[in-house]
């Protein structure tokens, strides 16, 4: 009984895995903007997709990416000089992340060191089944397929897959045999999961079944009003008295000889295009409420908002936006645990204590208003003016900033000292 009930719950496992899997393909080709014609085919006879291609429409990539703005306009990592060096990549990488983070819901994400450039680099894993400790929401172990089967054919059948542990790793073939072993000597598992939203009663956290839902269905939507724009634009052609058969086409190079008795009528269609599009526009607006965003059409006009409209507008985007800065600090730390056990393995120290700072992104201020807001600043003492340069100016840095405020000052002093004399010079009288 105990061997039936232990092969239960492997199979039950392994369903789970494989349906999750099928999950996250779906997801990704929503994302991507591929392959969404397989999602909606069940809901038309085959038929159809011979007068008109499927339509594949793309909202999720554009949701995830405004939705995703932890990383927007970067952070500020406060730990050495040495780390900013070792972590080039990290904002790109971390922008991404992020990404699929609220797309998949749940993301293993490994921290590697690059041995041709000696930086850290950073890879999400998508498709992986965690092993677990006494912790049910920390996994001890990972394993993940080194090769996805779409993307190598030739491997189908040979999938090789690698377990993670804090100790080392271990690459297995499809039939569990041991290929190769290996220490990795980091004292930690070097992955680190991130999460859509905090875990309730699982590890694995839901995706963005809203946004895949609303895009399918607005795919249905659209293919259908593309099918009765096909058939019906111009009036659907009705003949009585003939017999002609229900599959008989219709059309201007088509010439008919009705026998006597027969008539021949083009119906106007009932469908309401506009309609149609109303019905699209709600879904979309209707899942941008629910992520507490707002969508505004380009037929809409009106006046540009101003930057304190904005703000009131975006007011409980703002508030879960602050929720997931939280969240997301407590992940850099787990992050920079791993690095610095990583480093410390290669000889490198980096030091215990870790800030970070997520840049905002600002609201739009009208020039008076972005003058006089930059002189406060400067006259309380906020900020410098070399930091005030830098904000206009990211790609410099502070020293940067500082040599060109200093040779501007020198310049403008000189040209002052000219300009004085020139007026002098025209003020005085001429004997």
């Amino acid at each position: 009984m105990v061997d039936y009930i232990s092969e239960t719950l492997k199979n039950l496992k392994l369903i789970n895995h494989n349906r999750r899997e099928d999950y996250i393909y779906k997801l990704l080709d929503y994302y991507n903007g591929g392959h969404t014609s397989q999602y909606i085919e069940k809901a038309f006879d085959a038929d159809a997709f011979r007068e008109i291609p499927p339509y594949e429409a793309n909202i999720t990539k554009r949701f995830i990416n405004k939705m995703s703005r932890i990383y927007t306009q970067g952070a500020k990592r406060n730990v050495s000089k040495k780390y900013s060096s070792l972590t080039l990549l990290k904002d790109t990488r971390m922008k991404s992340i992020e990404r699929m983070t609220r797309l998949v819901g749940s993301v293993a994400n490994r921290i590697m060191w690059n041995e041709e450039s000696q930086i850290f680099d950073y890879r999400p894993v998508y498709f992986f089944h965690p092993f677990f400790g006494d912790d049910p929401f920390t996994p001890s172990a990972i394993s993940y397929p080194l090769i996805q089967s779409p993307d190598e054919v030739s491997n189908i059948n040979n999938l090789e897959y690698i377990i993670w542990d804090s100790n080392g790793f271990t690459v297995i073939d499809s039939e569990g045999n041991i290929i190769k072993e290996g220490k990795h000597g980091y004292g930690v598992l070097p992955f680190v999961f991130t999460h859509r939203e905090v875990q309730t009663d699982s590890f694995f956290v839901d995706g963005a079944n809203d946004l895949i839902s609303a895009n399918e269905h607005i795919n249905i939507a659209m293919t259908e009003m593309q099918l009765g724009l096909r058939f019906q634009m111009f009036g659907q052609p009705v003949a009585t008295g003939v017999e002609l058969g229900n599959k008989q086409r219709f059309g201007s190079d088509v010439t008919l000889e009705l026998p006597e008795g027969a008539t021949y009528n083009i119906v106007a269609p009932q469908g309401n295009v506009q309609e149609v599009i109303d019905n699209i526009k709600f879904q979309v607006e209707l899942v941008a409420q629910n992520n507490h965003m707002w969508v505004q059409w380009s037929e809409s006009g009106g006046e540009v908002p101003s930057g304190i409209s904005l703000m009131i507008k975006d007011l409980e985007y703002h508030h879960d936006f602050v929720d997931d800065i939280a969240m997301w600090k407590m992940y850099e730390q787990e992050f920079y645990q791993v690095e610095k056990a990583i480093a410390s393995s290669r000889g490198i120290s980096l030091p215990e204590k870790f800030g970070i700072d997520f840049e905002e992104t600002e609201y739009p201020k009208s020039v008076q208003d972005q003058i006089m807001w930059d002189k406060h600043r400067l006259e309380m003492n906020l900020i410098s003016e070399a930091d005030l340069l830098v904000e206009y100016n990211k790609d410099l840095t502070t020293e940067e900033a500082e040599k060109i405020i200093a040779e501007n000052k020198s310049k403008n002093k000189e040209l002052s000292i000219f300009e004085r004399a020139r007026q002098e010079a025209q003020e005085t009288p001429r004997l």
